[in-house]
């Protein structure tokens, strides 16, 4: 049997390149910080204020093409 360590040992923790590449975006293009989780195959954005979340949304076809998502995409405010 397999110890805890010997099983997160083999597992790789490092991000997806999709989650770099939304905040690579955001950053450049609208000048602000943002969080980017991955839960399933959802990518979670939080971005600072409610006014960036609504651009970003109106513009979610332009992110997702730019970043070559394949994932949903939820943007959230906070």
């Amino acid at each position: 049997m397999d110890s805890l360590q010997e099983i997160l040992g083999k597992k790789d923790f490092t991000p997806p390149d999709e989650i770099s590449a939304v905040q690579t975006y955001i950053s450049k293009r609208y000048e602000s910080s943002s969080q980017v989780k991955l839960q399933r195959d959802v990518l979670i954005v939080s971005v600072p204020s409610s006014s960036l979340a609504a651009t970003i949304q109106l513009e979610r076809q332009l992110l997702i093409k730019m970043c070559g998502l394949n994932k949903k995409l939820v943007i959230r405010s906070g």
